[in-house]
């Protein structure tokens, strides 16, 4: 067969790999515990509450871990293979936006280090993202605040509402703008609830890896 005249369809490659007894295997995971009884009971409040208010006041924030020197969890494999640890070095990723998608704030990452190596000659103002850092590269109420402002910033004359998780660095004894209005999920029902965990941070990682 010519170079480049070889062609295969999606038919003859899943025939393929039925035939020789290969499947997609995910080597590392954890269940989902999302609590259903809690979730059908938020989900009218959360609607009404969002009623409320036009797309483009509607804000989500949440952060998670970014593994940078994890390896891929998926393989094809003929035998059934041990699991294996992941590696546990990671950075923070806050990600934000509101229902629409016209206003997307700037990643924020959380490091350990206030001045990691891959930044040596790197003016990091000039780079699409926020960098800042602690010694467990999590999230800090003083950090929170920070996007809170921003969030309220953007339409300073006019309300906004924030839905967020219920953690620890979240919960602000005083917003610093009177403006927004946080609206917390409840426990365990954020893999359902949160729009960022409905493809949004999925579709973040994947396009890092």
């Amino acid at each position: 067969v010519p170079q480049g005249k070889l062609q295969f369809s999606s038919g003859w490659l899943q025939k393929f790999k039925d035939r020789n007894n290969i499947r997609q295997v995910k080597l590392q995971g954890e269940a989902d515990s999302a609590d259903i009884d809690a979730i059908a009971e938020a989900l009218p409040l959360i609607r009404n509450k969002c009623s409320k208010y036009p797309s483009e006041r509607i804000y989500n924030m949440d952060e998670t871990g970014l593994f940078y020197q994890l390896e891929p969890d998926r393989t094809l494999t003929t035998q059934r293979l041990s699991g294996r640890k992941k590696c546990k070095e990671r950075l923070s990723v806050a990600l934000c936006s509101n229902a629409d998608g016209s206003h997307k704030l700037k990643p924020l990452i959380i490091g350990k280090y206030a001045n990691p190596r891959c930044f040596k000659n790197i003016n990091i103002r000039n780079l699409p993202m926020t960098y800042q850092n602690n010694s467990k590269a999590w999230m800090l109420t003083t950090l929170f605040k920070k996007f809170d402002y921003q969030v309220g910033i953007k339409h300073r004359r006019q309300r906004v509402l924030l839905l967020l998780d219920n953690c620890t660095s979240h919960k602000l004894e005083n917003l610093t703008l009177s403006n927004v209005e946080v609206c917390f999920l409840p426990p365990n029902t954020t893999s359902k609830l949160q729009p960022m965990d409905a493809g949004i941070i999925m579709s973040f990682k994947k396009h890092y890896r």
